[in-house]
């Protein structure tokens, strides 16, 4: 298990080892809870201290420098409001797209200027699993210029 981390293997999810650098630094940087029948993803149980990040501003706040969030491929996906309220920001980790953050977009009492965001981090066995479930293929048109939207 060199260079990863050992997670998961409780409350039927299977135990897994990852080893992507981005991925192990924010998950020791807060504190996460499995999502129950969802093998592989996992919510921030310190909700309050990030909600109000934007998920760029959330991998700076685990320590992720500046330059390699700039690497990173930031998606941006609006759904159809009668079939998924939330919109929600993919970041994919490494190049192979296999880990990464998924953020819920939440927008308080149907004002667009009251934003929460709940992430949810992703190890393989849930990442593209749930991006399949919601019907979600990363294509280019969604790639956000100037992460969150920020220029």
């Amino acid at each position: 298990m060199e260079g990863g981390i050992s997670i998961g293997g409780t409350k039927g999810h299977i135990e897994e080892v990852v080893k992507d650098p981005i991925f192990i630094t924010t998950y020791n940087s807060f504190r996460w809870k499995m999502i129950p029948n969802c093998t592989g993803r996992y919510t921030c149980r310190d909700h309050k201290a990030v909600s109000h990040l934007t998920p760029t501003k959330f991998l700076e706040a685990v320590g992720i420098d500046s330059s390699t969030i700039a690497e990173l491929q930031q998606y941006y996906v609006v759904f159809d409001k009668e079939k998924r309220k939330d919109p929600i920001f993919v970041v994919a980790f490494a190049d192979d797209g296999l880990t990464g953050i998924i953020s819920y977009v939440k927008h308080q009492d149907n004002d667009e200027e009251s934003i929460s965001y709940v992430h949810t981090l992703n190890t393989a066995s849930g990442f593209q699993r749930k991006l399949e479930a919601i019907h979600v293929i990363l294509l280019d048109e969604y790639l956000v210029d100037g992460h969150d939207g920020e220029d």
